[in-house]
């Protein structure tokens, strides 16, 4: 029989059997196989290995379900988010052009941001604007990765062979003085780089830093570390936009042309330098190094944009923030959403659940939402699914036994036997307060025992035990005692299974 979510059991031993059951699961695959592959389900006759599938068409089962599998990693991995304006080019060679950069009229921001594509070279090279700037990488995050000549100060044995000394100027962008370093090479190098503080006035914004190694025994250069033997590095100033580097020789490398036969300057950047005593030599055949710009849109500030009629580059689903260095602002995609900010409906919403390159925060089950997800346990188990929660924990099968001497259930006793399966099913409710606890179990059922007529509920041999029980906190009341009770025969799992869950 069953009372309302409950199952009865009556067994040949005069045992009334009450447990507390789930909602049923239907069967979807064959018992023993998985029936699921990440977040697609796996129905048989399909599987995912030998025995799991369709015996008489195993090998064109399991290839569909591989077939299927990767159509849908493909779909998934094929997501593309915008880059350019519609109808712009989206690369030069191999570098990608993302709006506000353009390559063409209508393409761009403003004049600042155009990139002209060189395709006298092969691949093709973008330069930044009409100038001769070598752009590689441009990232939506203000950094914009260039290549930057190298001053060099060069000698044999009948004097100097050549020399460069190059400068650097930005209209509307700045060196990064978070991303490169000011570094010196040579055992006869005296170099310096003088520029101007984009942020400082007129009359204040000269810059000028100095570098300095000397040397005259390789023995003494360590190597692959720029300590100020043969090689020096020094920081950089924030808000630079111009700079002239310029590099010589205090004794024109004499005695030490072997080794040292130049002096080299340049900025890099830093992440991408590693000296060692070959440079000594090597970096006479190098012309350019990777430095590093900042890049943001105009000269007002976020906030500025915000509480003005100025035009905010900042499209849909997407923020402004002000940059590390130099005037102006970024902009960037809401948390739960991917794309190019500066594009109308360029952030698109991540599907968290799916994206191999976020890591939800789910243990089960997860459902994308826009501009988010939510994490959840599957049938059998409670919690909130989440790795940094509680996960999901398996409901345990509450079962206990009601002793009811050689009586049979009848519709006299039935109203006992509904309140008892109603004790049980407070007992297993997921929120812990609103479980009773022991003590008011054993209330309940003092209730009922003295109040039924028959003779199961009136067994006063019971009442000490349930006085016990009453007198005793969920804390203090043990496993072991109460199993060791007449009452507690019957209800020990039930009452133990209750407090597991708290």
């Amino acid at each position: 029989m069953r009372v309302r979510g409950m199952a009865l059991q009556l067994t040949i031993t005069g045992v009334l059997v009450v447990a507390a059951t789930a909602a049923p699961e239907f069967p979807i695959a064959k018992p023993g196989c998985r029936d699921r592959c990440g977040n697609v389900s796996i129905p048989y006759p399909f599987g995912t290995e030998p025995g799991c599938y369709h015996g008489s068409r195993a090998p064109e089962m399991l290839f569909q379900f591989t077939l299927v599998a990767a159509l849908l990693a493909a779909t998934v991995s094929a997501q593309e988010f915008p880059i350019a304006k519609a109808g712009c080019e989206v690369r030069c060679g191999n570098v990608t052009i993302p709006y506000p950069f353009g390559l063409t009229d209508d393409c761009y921001y403003d004049a600042a941001f155009l990139i002209t594509c060189n395709d006298n070279f092969s691949p093709p090279k973008p330069f930044l604007t009409t100038g001769n700037i070598d752009v590689t990488e441009i990232t939506l995050e203000g950094k914009l990765h260039v290549e930057q000549y190298i001053a060099k100060d060069c000698y044999d044995a009948s004097g100097r062979t050549s020399r460069n000394n190059p400068e650097l100027t930005l209209a509307n962008f700045i060196i990064s003085d978070a991303d490169n370093i000011f570094v010196s090479i040579g055992c006869d190098t005296v170099a310096t780089l003088s520029g101007n503080l984009k942020e400082a006035g007129n009359a204040e914004n000269e810059y000028e830093v100095g570098c300095t190694s000397l040397c005259n025994s390789l023995k003494y250069v360590p190597n692959d570390t720029c300590s100020g033997i043969g090689c020096c590095r020094t920081s950089l100033a924030k808000g630079v936009n111009y700079f002239d580097i310029a590099v010589r020789s205090q004794k024109n490398h004499s005695g030490i042309l072997d080794f040292s036969p130049c002096s080299y300057a340049f900025i890099i950047e830093e992440k991408k330098f590693n000296f060692s005593t070959s440079s000594l030599r090597d970096l006479k055949n190098v012309a350019k190094l990777p430095m590093v710009v900042d890049w943001s849109i105009g000269n007002n500030s976020c906030d500025k944009v915000k509480n003005s009629s100025v035009y905010n580059a900042c499209q849909g689903n997407s923020t402004c923030y002000d940059p590390d260095n130099g005037n102006g602002y970024l902009c960037r995609c809401l948390d739960g959403y991917r794309g190019n900010p500066y594009l109308p409906n360029g952030c698109l919403d991540i599907d968290e659940c799916t994206d191999t390159t976020v890591n939800h925060n789910c243990t089960h089950r997860c459902t994308n939402m826009v501009g988010s997800y939510t994490c959840s346990c599957p049938k059998g188990y409670h919690g909130d699914g989440r790795k940094n929660g509680n996960g999901c924990i398996r409901l345990r099968s509450l079962v206990f036994h009601v002793p009811l001497k050689d009586c049979m259930v009848n519709q006299d006793n039935m109203r006992q036997v509904k309140e008892v399966a109603n004790i049980a099913k407070k007992c297993i409710r997921i929120r812990g307060e609103e479980r009773p606890s022991m003590k008011e179990v054993a209330m309940e059922l003092e209730g009922l025992r003295t109040s039924a007529k028959h003779p199961w509920t009136n067994d006063e041999s019971n009442v000490e035990e349930t006085k016990y029980l009453l007198g005793k906190s969920m804390e203090t009341v043990r496993f072991e005692e109460m199993a060791g009770t007449r009452i507690g025969a019957g209800l020990a799992t039930l009452l133990m299974g209750g407090a597991w869950l708290y």
